[in-house]
């Protein structure tokens, strides 16, 4: 006897070969039997007829580290048919930590941890997370990468210098520790304090522990605009030099004059490749990126913390200065504002203000009668940073380019998000409720971007092999069961920028280590996801 049973489905096996008809039998937890199982008895049975059967996807870019050691309902992913978060990324983790920094460390992710969400902080190492995720146990499984700025911040604060040697020797400890407890690799956030204050060097240092550990480098790169190429070849140096594999982050080239430069960013991963640097990418399927307000600001305004930043935005001749340089291209610094414009950034999450969400920083400043410069440095004052933009400053063409690539996967980069409780409030990217039914449905089904079984490659498979999860991301005897059902003739997303908590279509049903936890759309709030070490 089973305990359960999947019957009569069209099997994507997450290699990206063509789907085969058959039935998959589950017994505690794993994938027990797979073909066709007429006789076959299970407690329970799910006649998946005309219905694609595929592995759980898993989200290759997510940030739901900053909430699920204390709030575990991320109805947002699971509902999407998600049964695995990648976490860590863009150099922002809540590990390593030691008492002489964690006060810096609680102020700098403070922007990022919804109102509401009381984290423990009891945990000191990547271990003690995890122990404190599987206490409360999350609607998704979660495996984490440690971040650089994080781990900045432990051994030297903001300071925009070099390490000393002292500190770049802590740095390599607390890195090799975390490694061993279970991180996938390092993270680096480039365009954002203290991770932009490092040189290559540094990252290539790093890296070597990391490949001692047989781990990734993942990047946030210094620059997805006008100096694109310039980062994408330090990524390239540093896995030539540390040996380590590389993966850059929601591959993308922002701002109108940059369109086009994927294509060649492309090229150079395939002659990485070729000359035996291991590279890929991740990418979501939106025109649109998200990230803090305050990172439409010059590097220098951000170092010695987020108190430093808000003093000097209240200085007359700071804001000046910051004013000019915000129209003006400066070498070294993506300037988000001047690449996107005023009217393509979009207020998103503003819990402080949320008479802002939903409005452009155009009309933000019409409203106050003032510049749009001016009126940035008001709203970052008024919420100390916590708030989040959209900035529309990509090209479909790309989009689809990147995402039909032989080297991307499928991220979100989106948050933990819900439709009810604390993890409920705000305007969040629509990529954290509609990501992966976008995928399937637009760009698979009604563009005929990809087939279907590749596609299913790229959120399953593909990032199991990346990450090195070594007993989920395929339809194999003895795999985890983390399951999903879903009708390939109506999957697609309804999350829009203006009402993004829009659950999406076509998911039937959602199963994790071998449990129904989504049956026809709705969630039951199972929290049966646990660490991946």
């Amino acid at each position: 006897m089973f305990d359960l049973l999947v019957k009569n489905a069209k099997l994507y096996d997450g290699c990206g070969g063509p789907w085969f008809k058959g039935d998959l039998a589950v017994k505690d937890g794993r994938i027990a039997a797979i073909g066709r199982m007429k006789n076959a008895g299970a407690r329970t049975v799910i006649d998946a007829e005309g219905k694609a059967l595929s592995p759980g996807f898993i989200d290759a870019h997510t940030h739901l580290d900053f909430v699920c050691a204390s709030v575990n309902d991320t109805a947002s992913k699971v509902t999407q048919g998600v049964t695995t978060e990648i976490a860590g990324n863009c150099g922002l983790s809540l590990i390593p930590v030691r008492p002489e920094t964690i006060e810096e460390l609680k102020r700098y992710l403070a922007p990022f941890i919804p109102q509401g969400v009381n984290l423990s902080w009891k945990w000191r190492s990547l271990g003690d997370w995890f122990d404190s995720v599987d206490e409360r146990g999350n609607s998704t499984n979660v495996a984490s990468l440690v971040g650089h700025g994080t781990l900045r911040i432990y051994a030297m604060g903001f300071a925009d210098r070099k390490p000393s040697g002292q500190e770049m020797a802590e740095m390599k400890k607390a890195l090799a520790q975390t490694m061993e407890e279970g991180a996938l690799g390092l993270s680096t956030g480039l365009i954002y304090p203290p991770g932009c204050y490092s040189d290559t060097d540094e990252l290539c240092e790093l890296c070597e522990v990391v490949a001692e550990h047989g781990g990734l480098y993942v990047t946030h790169m210094r620059n997805e605009g006008p100096e694109l190429l310039q980062s994408v070849e330090e990524a390239l140096e540093i896995g030539r030099r540390s040996g380590c594999p590389v993966h850059i982050s929601h591959h993308k080239s922002s701002g109108r004059q940059n369109y086009g430069l994927v294509s060649r960013s492309l090229q150079m991963m395939e002659d990485a490749r070729a000359e035996g640097i291991d590279v890929t990418c991740d990418v979501y399927p939106y025109t649109a990126g998200s990230t803090l307000i305050s990172s439409l600001l010059p590097k220098w305004v951000h170092e010695g913390g987020v108190g430093r930043m808000l003093e000097r935005l209240k200085d007359p001749a700071s804001r000046r200065r910051i004013a000019d340089e915000l129209d003006r291209v400066i070498p070294g610094w993506e300037n988000l504002a001047k690449g996107c414009g005023w009217e393509n950034i979009l207020i998103c999450s503003c819990e402080k203000e949320p008479s802002y969400e939903g409005k452009t920083v155009t009309e933000i400043a019409a409203g106050k009668g003032t510049s749009p410069e001016e009126a940035l440095f008001d709203v970052i004052l008024e919420t100390e940073g916590k708030a989040t933009i959209a900035l529309f400053m990509m090209d479909e063409k790309d989009c689809s380019t990147v995402l039909a690539h032989r080297l991307s996967m499928v991220g979100s980069d989106g948050f933990a998000s819900s439709f009810s409780g604390v993890l409920s409030k705000g305007k969040p990217h629509p990529r954290s409720f509609g990501t992966f039914p976008r995928v399937l449905g637009k760009y698979v089904r009604e563009e005929g971007l990809m087939t279907l079984e590749r596609a299913i490659w790229k959120m399953t498979g593909f990032p199991a092999q990346r990450f090195g999860l070594k007993d989920r991301g395929f339809l194999r005897e003895g795999m985890a069961a983390d399951l999903v059902v879903f009708d390939p003739l109506e999957i697609i997303d309804n999350a829009t920028y203006k009402e993004p908590r829009q659950q999406a279509e076509g998911i039937d049903y959602v199963i994790l280590g071998g449990e129904v936890v989504v049956d026809h759309k709705v969630y039951n709030g199972k929290t049966l996801g646990r660490s991946l070490r």
